[in-house]
């Protein structure tokens, strides 16, 4: 069940919370703060820093090397219009992302999946949104 509306932004609330400072630096540096603290709304499926740090360091070096591309097209990948709870994108199966491109969605023993990673931080409320923290940092292909 998603919490009531937040009182900060996507972008806001990624940064004060303490479990997603790559992505939001990842987001800094291929420009989409604006977007993400702008009028949504979105909703974002997060990688957390955890999940940073299960990407092999050839593909974080990669990624981070071409912010404008490469890590672009990934960031955006995690990103789907509208505000939507855990209870709803797990019903979606193919939504399109921002990217452009669908990602798949299931359920397994309970848990939602985004793209194979788990959702296991759901429903962060937010004024533009929602966030969805998951364990692994999807590559579109």
């Amino acid at each position: 069940m998603p919490s009531a509306t937040g009182s900060a932004t996507i972008a806001e609330t990624l940064e004060a919370d303490g479990r997603f400072s790559h992505f939001i630096q990842s987001i800094r540096a291929a420009g989409l703060y604006p977007v993400l603290a702008g009028k949504g709304p979105l909703t974002v499926c997060a990688p957390t820093d955890a999940a940073f740090g299960l990407l092999p360091r050839e593909t974080l070096a990669a990624l981070t090397g071409d912010p404008q591309g490469r890590l672009l097209r990934v960031l955006q990948y995690h990103i789907l219009y509208g505000n939507l709870p855990c209870s709803t994108i797990k019903k979606l199966n193919f939504p399109k992302t921002r990217l452009g491109i669908t990602v798949e969605i299931t359920e397994k023993d309970g848990v939602v999946l985004f793209g194979g990673a788990p959702v296991n931080v759901p429903n962060i409320a937010c004024t533009n949104g929602m966030i969805h923290g998951i364990g692994r940092v999807v590559i579109p292909r």
